[in-house]
């Protein structure tokens, strides 16, 4: 049974009458694609992992902070939110399937792709703060350890005031905080680098500032864009996110297991 040619014939040929494209590379995954005011939309049938018979819709944009939805996440009919992977068994149902899902993304589908391609918040770093945080990340870490009261304390304690700066602003827009972001963004790539002990890089093609070879390790991240989500999750949703001090729990697992010889053992 030939799956592609059958998802082309009945779902397919409808998906590029609106102006997706197929854009198939890889086995058991057919991805269509447009792009509609500069946002790429993308709508992929795809097989369960363990059933080859198996099969879901999954809907997603490059529309910044949205994420991959499938049909049980919008669809408000009860039969579309009882499965994650619809089966069939012969070539008639998986017709049948097919069918289905050109009438649920006909109906609701191309709606909310259209929905998705808006950015989810109005909190989005910029290429300017990404290249102010790069061209100013020493002069920020020196003037915001000032300003937050840092100095002498461990990385565990300076994370925590992090939070604590950022809690104090969760009443204020993102414009009113943009440059307390961009500061403990610098402040918190220092931190967990140790002062300097990390590559401070600008990537050209995502426009953005990098902290690559942390504590010599292979660990890299994006100080913005790990710092401006954790508060405009806070801000909406009244809870934290330890996401900073996780990931610096992680840089010293890699760091330790390259230098066993530092590790202080209580006594």
């Amino acid at each position: 049974m030939n799956v592609t040619k059958i998802i082309e014939e009945e779902l397919g040929q409808e998906l590029e009458r609106v102006g997706f494209q197929p854009d198939f590379h890889h086995r058991h995954i057919w991805p269509y694609e447009r792009e509609t005011n500069g946002v790429k939309q993308e709508i992929t049938i795809l097989t369960d992992r363990y059933d080859k018979k198996a099969l879901k819709v999954l809907f997603d944009t490059d529309a910044y902070g949205q994420r991959t939805k499938e049909f049980r996440d919008f669809v408000p009919e009860e039969g579309a939110k009882h499965w994650e992977f619809w089966g069939y068994k012969d070539q008639e149902e998986l017709r049948t399937i097919l069918r289905e899902f050109k009438r649920l993304i006909v109906t609701y589908g191309l709606d909310f792709v259209e929905t998705i391609s808006k950015p989810a918040t109005d909190a989005i770093p910029t290429e300017e703060m990404e290249r102010y945080l790069y061209l100013n990340h020493q002069r920020l870490y020196e003037e915001y350890s000032v300003k937050l009261q840092t100095g002498g304390k461990s990385a565990e304690e300076v994370i925590g005031i992090i939070y604590q700066a950022m809690e104090q602003n969760l009443d204020k827009s993102f414009d009113a905080v943009k440059d307390l972001l961009i500061g403990i963004a610098a402040l918190y790539g220092h931190t967990i680098s140790w002062g300097n002990q990390g590559e401070w890089v600008w990537d050209e093609e995502r426009k953005n500032c990098t902290l690559q070879k942390i504590l010599g390790t292979r660990y890299q991240h994006l100080p913005l864009k790990l710092i401006v989500p954790i508060w405009d999750y806070w801000r909406k949703h009244g809870s934290i996110d330890q996401g900073l001090l996780e990931r610096y729990k992680i840089i010293l697992v890699l760091y330790y297991r390259e230098h066993p010889e530092e590790i202080q053992y209580d006594e």
